[in-house]
């Protein structure tokens, strides 16, 4: 029996930072998959009219600590039978909510942590396919092998070294290396750490992306990162030391002369964590290596208000995250619509050009490209439909619509100029 298809049509196709006028894109309705045009147009069984809005790949977030309430390191040693089961329909529903900000694909990113941590938790984080939910790409394990100097908010009792040890060092913490090859696709740590810098060759052999972050590291050591097989750079400017004309520093690997093997880096253009003017450097750069990330705590997505975080209490105005009581900034919980948004304004680029940052950079960077973020025959169908402004307007998941929560974020806006 024949397969059937969909058809998108009367609309424009965004992908590799183009813009593709008055194209069609037809998907195959049995496996879920972007097809070439039927042989027979009696194949075809649904067309969806874009009524003259641009169709883009699903977003793809790559680091991002938590959304809807959910952190992605909440259990521990201490977390019984029960609470992984109430963990685990957490994730669902958190995971189905963030599908609506139009991110199809996401790295739940684990901060520093013990080893019983990483046991319980990163089996949640698979890589996925599924129809309703935000799919797991794999995990990002950020720390703990990183630097006192550039903690950032990560607890400092559970830092370790690699020395001796090395990449078996690395699995030990994470719990095995089965736990890290079924589970994990980005690990960020210092290259400076002892041991770390000769783990990374077996570590990116065994398929898993080495990023550099929360460093002390200089110019020459990033080069060694490099050399032996680190391929991106951690929210870049945050965590590292700034760069300096004599004394570029790992912001200066993003267009090294040195190699051509320039990693990709991670960009937060939330207007909190980097100023503009920053965002606006490193983007014009090397764009064909910026891929924009949220690294979100687990209060986006929830309404404004007051919520306890371990021992602290965060109050959320808006995008802005502060410790209660003080001027102390605890985070950002910008959406990444709104990043790529950001992003358009203060490079004062096009709307393709922003999305490429988080749909076919980000797949290229972890090696997803085959599968998703690009419109391209045998991707899956997993699709954003913006207008042009780049606010989401709908959603596909394998071929199946679903709601955008970005719409709301426009109406609001509207409402708020009038």
């Amino acid at each position: 029996m024949s397969p059937t298809y969909t058809k998108f049509t009367n609309g424009h196709l965004i992908d590799n930072g183009q813009l593709y006028e008055n194209a069609d894109i037809y998907i195959n309705n049995e496996t879920k998959k972007i097809s070439h045009a039927p042989s027979n147009e009696n194949l075809i069984t649904k067309v969806i009219d874009l009524h003259g809005q641009y169709l883009a790949p699903g977003y793809l977030d790559i680091q991002n600590n938590g959304i809807y309430g959910l952190n992605f390191s909440a259990l521990d040693e201490n977390s019984t039978p029960e609470d992984i089961a109430l963990f685990a329909q957490f994730y669902k529903d958190a995971m189905k909510k963030y599908l609506s900000t139009g991110v199809t694909g996401i790295c739940p990113t684990v901060t520093s942590n013990f080893p019983e941590v990483y046991k319980k938790v990163l089996k949640f984080y698979k890589k996925s396919r599924l129809s309703n939910q935000s799919d797991s790409l794999g995990a990002h394990l950020e720390g703990p092998f990183i630097n006192l100097k550039k903690k950032g908010c990560h607890p400092t009792e559970t830092f370790v070294d690699a020395k001796d040890g090395e990449a078996k060092k690395l699995f030990d913490i994470y719990g095995g290396e089965l736990n890290v090859l079924n589970n994990v696709c980005i690990i960020t740590a210092a290259p400076e750490i002892p041991g770390v810098l000769e783990a990374i060759p077996t570590l990116t052999e065994k398929g898993i992306v080495f990023s550099i972050g929360h460093t002390m590291a200089d110019y020459e050591t990033g080069l060694k990162a490099i050399e032996n097989g680190a391929t991106m750079i951690t929210h870049l400017y945050n965590a590292m030391p700034q760069p300096h004309h004599r004394n570029a520093g790992v912001v200066g690997l993003i267009n090294t002369p040195v190699t051509s093997n320039t990693p990709y880096f991670g960009m937060i253009a939330d207007g909190v964590h980097v100023d503009a003017s920053m965002i606006n450097l490193a983007y014009k750069s090397n764009p064909e290596k910026c891929v924009l990330v949220t690294d979100a705590m687990h209060l986006i997505g929830l309404a404004d208000g007051t919520y306890k975080w371990d021992q602290q209490y965060i109050v959320k105005t808006g995008d802005r995250l502060y410790l209660k009581g003080t001027d102390t900034l605890a985070g950002a919980a910008t959406t990444l619509p709104q990043c790529v948004r950001n992003l358009m304004k203060w490079s004062e680029i096009s709307l393709p050009e922003a999305v490429k940052t988080c749909t076919n950079n980000a797949a290229v960077s972890i090696g997803v490209q085959n599968e998703r973020g690009f419109l391209n025959v045998g991707c899956d169908a997993d699709f954003v439909v913006l207008n042009k402004e780049g606010y989401v307007q709908k959603i596909f998941k394998l071929g199946q619509e679903v709601q955008s929560s970005d719409i709301i974020v426009e109406n609001s806006k509207l409402l708020a100029s009038l």
